[in-house]
């Protein structure tokens, strides 16, 4: 398998296309035509993680944070810097799989909640999915071709299907003036004719060419057609809840006994018990008033600040601060993850990159 195989793997795990504007997820340091000898999950990519994947024989390396972002500017021996070095003098390649794999139903929080022993989770803040819809009028004998250029142009995916137009029959009307090339009727004459409108829904970022192919296939001079902006609940988004029955100090007490991690700090809202669990890996604090309008209980997260807590204790709700370090739990995930779809060598890190420790 060559590196750009593991990429299309990963694509379908958590699509790029997800992550945030802001990250830097995908092929960070290699080259997509090596092959993948062997895969090492972890959070982050430190020396130890290189020199760990070295003796491993996995030449590939894929962690959650990005070792590179854009306020990067040289490359040295120093910091981040050495460390990219590190993996280029021993041939390894390294890919970032961040806020994509965020955004996934069963992706970091997914994975935290999982070790915790939730059987089921749900999404906390469901993404709104924007799409758009394309309604163009057309002859009814031109129709087959429209629908199948304009399928190979992205019109009409839906899910696991394609090639999903609707249409139906108008009666259109026209007077073509004294410049227009008609491809029915004549100069000056009002014009009567059958016509179809065909309806299907495209990727909103695939627009232009979208457009493009319907001038290109469309037998009219001047097309009619209206693209139509829609949007609709995903089955994405940040963040997973789940039913728990138990109190705050049980659940503080289930997190150190089912992870191994030390949880930080906790907010104590006030709940006398807990029905409803809300988890966002990382840092998730900007995100709580969402969080909360989804009935949760409590919030597992990280980097909780002070004045944050503070103003959860006020409002009356209750965090638990578990550490930015627990979603180290996605190595393990993740290796389950592309086990499920390669043959390929896949393991977890063993290394701590915790920075407290």
């Amino acid at each position: 398998m060559k590196v750009k195989e593991l990429m299309a793997i990963l694509d379908e795990i958590a699509p790029f296309k997800d992550s945030e504007k802001w990250d830097n997820t995908g092929l960070l340091v290699g080259d997509e035509e090596d092959e993948v000898s062997g895969i090492l999950t972890t959070l982050d990519c430190a020396h130890a993680t290189v020199e760990e994947a070295i003796e491993a024989g996995a030449n590939v390396i894929i962690a959650h944070h990005p070792l590179i972002f854009p306020d990067i500017s040289q490359v040295v021996e120093a910091g981040v810097g050495a460390v990219v070095r590190n993996l280029i003098r021993n041939d390894i390649t390294l890919i970032a799989m961040h806020t994509n794999l965020d955004h996934q139903p069963d992706g970091v929080s997914h994975m935290i909640a999982d070790a915790l022993g939730a059987e089921e989770t749900e999404i906390l803040i469901k993404h709104e999915y924007f799409y758009k819809k394309l309604r163009v009028n057309i002859s009814k004998g031109d129709v087959s071709q429209l629908k199948k250029d304009l399928s190979a142009a992205g019109v009409g995916h839906q899910g696991d299907y394609s090639e999903c137009f609707f249409e139906y029959p108008v009666k259109g009307q026209f007077r073509p003036g004294d410049n227009a090339d008609p491809y029915i009727g004549a100069q000056g004459e009002l014009e009567h004719v059958d016509e179809y409108i065909v309806e299907a829904i495209f990727e909103a970022a695939h627009e232009n060419q979208v457009i493009d192919a319907l001038v290109a296939s469309h037998p009219y001079e001047e097309p009619v057609y209206d693209v139509l902006t829609l949007k609709k609940p995903s089955d994405k988004g940040l963040g997973i809840k789940f039913s728990y029955d138990g109190t705050l100090t049980d659940l503080v007490s289930l997190i150190k006994d089912k992870t191994g991690h030390s949880v930080v700090n906790v907010v104590d809202g006030g709940s006398d018990s807990i029905r409803k669990v809300g988890i966002i890996g990382g840092a998730g604090m900007s995100y709580i008033d969402a969080a909360f309008s989804q009935d949760i209980d409590v919030l597992i997260t990280g980097d909780v600040k002070y004045h944050e807590a503070y103003d959860a204790k006020l409002a009356g709700r209750s965090i638990i601060d578990a550490g930015h370090y627990i979603e180290a739990i996605m190595a393990h995930g993740l290796k389950q993850l592309i086990e499920k779809r390669t043959d390929i060598d896949v393991c977890a890190t063993t290394v701590s990159t915790n920075p407290f420790e």
